[in-house]
């Protein structure tokens, strides 16, 4: 989730989450993103429609730009797409409690 360098902007340029994804790409992962502002598919990331089409069959959700939209995602929806209950906040933008009470393994940068 989130590929801009911040929330509210449609600004990629010096984007820590493209860093994070060429790496994952690298080592052989298959990456698919949503973003409020980005609407076309990037090289070696198929950019979805919406949070949750994202979310369909992944092993992890990442949370790479505090995107309020994210804020609110419905955790037990994402849950029952995600192949694996596990989420990787880099912003601790997610109820880390919450999460973790649906039955998520929830790591959160810098906690």
């Amino acid at each position: 989730m989130g590929l801009t360098f911040k929330a509210r902007t449609d600004d990629l340029r010096d984007s820590p989450s493209l860093a994070v994804i060429e790496r994952l790409v690298a080592e052989g992962a298959t990456v698919t993103a949503f973003d409020p502002t980005v609407g076309r598919d990037l090289p070696g990331v198929t950019v979805a429609a919406d949070p949750y089409s994202a979310c369909d069959g992944a092993d992890v959700l990442a949370v790479l730009t505090e995107w309020d939209d994210f804020r609110w995602l419905d955790l037990e929806k994402v849950k029952v797409l995600l192949a694996r209950p596990a989420i990787v906040d880099a912003r601790n933008l997610l109820d880390r409690a919450g999460a973790m009470r649906l039955g998520f393994s929830y790591a959160g940068i810098g906690r």
